[in-house]
């Protein structure tokens, strides 16, 4: 080695993102998870909010956590993950920088041009429309950290099908497909006598509860054994809407726990609309659940209507679709079986070198930098 060079290093992957929602979660957890089997040393510079905890603990699993307290402003907020990111680089020493959102893309550049590191960089979004955004953050990013990127070093990552205008050469751009938990695709089905609606995450919209309120009410009117669950973690104002809906909440997200309540339930709703990786539903039909969701081009890229499950475009359309599949066993056993064996071909487990070495932060010649 050369007096000059600095010691060589394994792979090490910093991660940064604002705020993780349901969304950001649904596209890091799975991603860090999979980079964790792998011996990927991670660590993940983000923004520690009181409603966003329960995510933020669920993604220290698998990495070091560096958060950043709300400083209460926007541009506060920017100015304190920026610091943070800067200072984790230098102390972590990473050879894979990825930026997830549009606010960590900007940030991240400039920590990385005040840092110094030589670094490859991958940034991902979960939203269609940031597409055009991106690839204006893609020409900053070469314009304020060139002199920090390995030559051709930078890659989008998204969780959807990329189009004509999204960011970046071709061959940088790469389709993730995240593997679903073992747990889901291994636990035996097992209804439960009487039918029982499931539904989850950690956060939702007010009109999302209120279409969930709704099929809850009208259905149990009924049909009085019908039982509502909703798995995760809720606030205390939600959680007395859905007390007064009959709603229960499994207060869990551990998911083991999710499996095995999964493997009970007749069918999987999802009330709302995303633009980001829509995890929970994938879990439900891993475990062999129909699913029942409100139209979204995020939603049909999982559910084939009629196939796997409805495609429904409004709340009327959802209390129809469930109670059709809770009168038909036949139904539900076959869209549910679907679903599962869709979901194992698609989201299953695969071999370590199906990811491209971009994503698997790899890097046979890292350094670290020299401070």
């Amino acid at each position: 080695m050369k007096p000059t060079e600095g010691p060589i290093v394994l792979p090490r992957i910093l991660h940064l993102t604002s705020a993780v929602t349901d969304e950001v979660l649904g596209f890091l957890g799975p991603a860090m998870r999979e980079l964790s089997r792998m011996g990927r040393l991670q660590s993940i510079v983000l923004l520690d909010e009181a409603r966003t905890r329960d995510n933020v603990e669920r993604l220290g699993r698998h990495a070091e956590l560096v958060g950043v307290a709300d400083a209460g402003g926007g541009l506060a907020r920017h100015r304190a993950l920026y610091e943070a990111c800067c200072r984790e680089i230098v102390r972590s020493r990473p050879s894979t920088l990825h930026f997830h959102g549009l606010a960590a893309c900007i940030v991240g550049a400039l920590a990385l041009r005040r840092a110094g590191a030589t670094c490859q960089v991958l940034y991902s979004f979960e939203r269609r429309h940031a597409a055009v955004a991106m690839r204006a953050i893609g020409w900053l990013i070469m314009v304020l950290a060139q002199r920090s990127l390995r030559p051709s070093r930078r890659a989008v990552v998204a969780t959807f099908p990329l189009g004509v205008d999204a960011p970046g050469p071709r061959d940088l751009r790469h389709l993730v497909e995240h593997p679903v938990h073992a747990a889901f695709l291994a636990v035996p089905r097992d209804e439960a006598p009487a039918p029982r609606v499931l539904s989850g995450g950690t956060q939702a919209g007010t009109r999302s509860i209120d279409i969930l309120s709704q099929i809850a009410v009208l259905l149990s009117a009924e049909a009085p054994d019908i039982e509502f669950r909703w798995l995760g973690r809720m606030d205390e104002g939600t959680a007395s809407r859905f007390d007064a809906a009959g709603i229960r909440i499994v207060d869990t997200d551990d998911e083991t726990v999710q499996a095995a309540e999964f493997a009970r339930g007749w069918l999987h709703v999802a009330p709302w609309w995303t633009q980001g990786h829509p995890l929970f539903l994938i879990q439900a039909m891993a475990a062999g659940l129909p699913g029942v969701v409100l139209d979204c081009p995020r939603h049909r890229q999982v559910v084939e209507h009629g196939a796997t499950g409805f495609v429904c475009a409004s709340g009327d359309e959802m209390v129809r679709a469930v109670a059709m599949l809770i009168e038909d066993p036949g139904l539900r056993r076959r869209m549910g079986d679907a679903a599962r064996e869709r979901t194992r071909a698609r989201f299953g487990p695969r071999p370590s070198d199906a990811f491209p070495p971009d994503l698997a932060g790899e890097r046979s010649d890292a350094r670290c930098p020299t401070p």
